[in-house]
């Protein structure tokens, strides 16, 4: 007992020299309060809260919009891969030649004929909207008879009611179908994969629109343990954007459209009230009893390239040669008019003369431009992007200001002699109507530039907020 001192003390080294503190005055040093390294700065935003929040500073959109308009392969790839996969079958030995005859006879009816352009535009633009018909029709009609701000608020909740109704089922299917496509992404990780798969078939069961509330918070729940995984990339990043994006877009409440048609019914004349019923029943009874054939558009290239997807995807073979290609065919879909896009989207591929050819047209026909004393002038901008055999890959800007057009042409150096060179004839396109061309700018196309880049207005506008004085 008497050497526990000794034992407890603890031990250092004697050579070390311990500094001696030096108290200093507050008088001899003070403060530099421009040198603001010393400052405990405030935490960065978080990944999350900018997805929500959106970029202020740049003006730009939440993350998962923003990043799909800023790719550029939005823009560049989307007939392209589709050409590429008709190669691919035609190289491919594939085992189930009934599948390789189907997709070939396909892919030889999908070009159009110069004569089909103008039709095919009409049925693919019909087919953009949701919003068409005669309940519609009333809905607008009425809308411009009362202007008033508590109107047109009922008229809104109503069509957000009716859309809601409408995309339940589609909804839960898409979920279901994207749960069980990453449960298999997931597959080394059999507990996470087996749970997802369990989601995915909750999904589709017929209590799952009763039970959404737990559903989703089991769906959640597992979403946050695949983030947690290794083998979280990517794309599988995507994916879950994409699914939580969906489950945000399910309304679980039942009563939301009685009470929505309620609130109408009470602004709407007498004589308007049965109108607006029977219309409104034929329109939900009509999505609720629609068959396969009624799902299809008039659009013959969207049919056909629904067609090609379908069976890529049933092809173990073309399914891991070209993965990629499909996936940048699904991103130019998603870039269509949605709430992705608010621009009208047209896939245009042509064959004439045996030269084959596509493009994509993107419009948006109410662009705001430069301001003048009037106010913000409107005008209609067009991005026309195209690839031909022999001049390769061109892009071609519209500004349409009433019947006047400014024409941009970007196009590689090539054959930017020979296009300067026809620039003459291309001033005469628009002869035949009451539009003329009224200059004809020919430049290098550098890179493939994403619709970010040509539509200025349209990050702005994915924002979420849309506010005019």
């Amino acid at each position: 007992m008497a050497n526990i001192e000794k034992f407890a003390a603890p031990i250092t080294n004697r050579n070390i020299v311990q500094p001696v503190s030096e108290h200093k005055s507050a008088e001899a040093e003070r403060v530099d309060f421009q040198n603001t390294a010393r400052v405990k700065q405030a935490l960065g935003e978080s990944e999350l809260l900018k997805q929500h929040n959106g970029d202020v500073h740049n003006q730009r959109g939440p993350a998962i919009f923003m990043n799909l308009l800023s790719d550029p392969q939005v823009t560049a790839g989307y007939m392209r891969n589709i050409f590429m996969m008709m190669d691919i079958v035609a190289l491919i030995p594939m085992q189930n030649g009934s599948l390789t005859e189907e997709m070939q006879q396909l892919f030889s009816e999908l070009n159009l004929f110069p004569e089909e352009i103008a039709d095919e535009m009409i049925n693919q633009e019909n087919s953009s909207s949701a919003f068409k018909g005669e309940f519609f029709d009333f809905l607008r009609d009425v809308l411009a008879e009362n202007k008033s701000p508590e109107f047109k608020k009922a008229v809104i909740s109503v069509l957000k009611a009716v859309n809601s109704e409408k995309s339940r089922t589609d909804i839960m299917k898409a979920l279901s179908a994207s749960f069980g496509f990453l449960s298999a992404q997931m597959k080394p990780n059999r507990e996470i994969s087996a749970a997802l798969l369990n989601i995915s078939e909750r999904f589709r069961d017929e209590d799952s629109e009763e039970v959404f509330q737990e559903l989703k918070s089991d769906a959640l729940s597992v979403l946050t343990d695949v983030e947690r995984s290794v083998l979280f990339n990517s794309q599988t990043e995507r994916l879950i954007s994409m699914i939580r994006y969906n489950i945000s877009r399910y309304n679980n409440d039942p009563d939301f459209l009685t009470s929505s048609v309620n609130y109408l019914m009470t602004m709407l004349k007498e004589g308007d009230k049965s109108e607006f019923l029977q219309l409104l029943y034929d329109h939900l009874s009509y999505f609720e009893n629609r068959s396969h054939e009624d799902e299809l558009s008039d659009s013959k290239v969207m049919n056909i390239i629904t067609d090609i997807l379908r069976l890529q995807s049933e092809s173990e073979e073309i399914k891991a040669l070209d993965s990629e290609s499909v996936e940048t065919i699904i991103h130019s879909m998603l870039s269509s008019p949605s709430n992705f896009t608010p621009l009208l989207h047209f896939i245009i591929p042509v064959e004439y003369e045996d030269v084959a050819s596509f493009a994509e047209i993107w419009i948006d026909p109410d662009e705001e431009s430069s301001s003048s004393e009037q106010g913000p002038l409107r005008q209609i901008h067009m991005l026309i992007v195209f690839d031909m055999d022999n001049l390769g890959k061109m892009e071609t800007e519209l500004f349409v200001r009433d019947n006047s057009i400014d024409l941009v042409l970007y196009c590689s150096d090539d054959v930017q002699d020979y296009v300067e060179s026809i620039s003459k004839d291309l001033r005469k396109c628009a002869d035949f109507s009451d539009y003329r061309i009224n200059s004809v700018n020919i430049r290098t196309l550098k890179q493939p530039r994403s619709l970010v880049d040509v539509f200025d207005g349209l990050s702005v506008r994915r924002s979420g907020i849309n506010v005019k004085i």
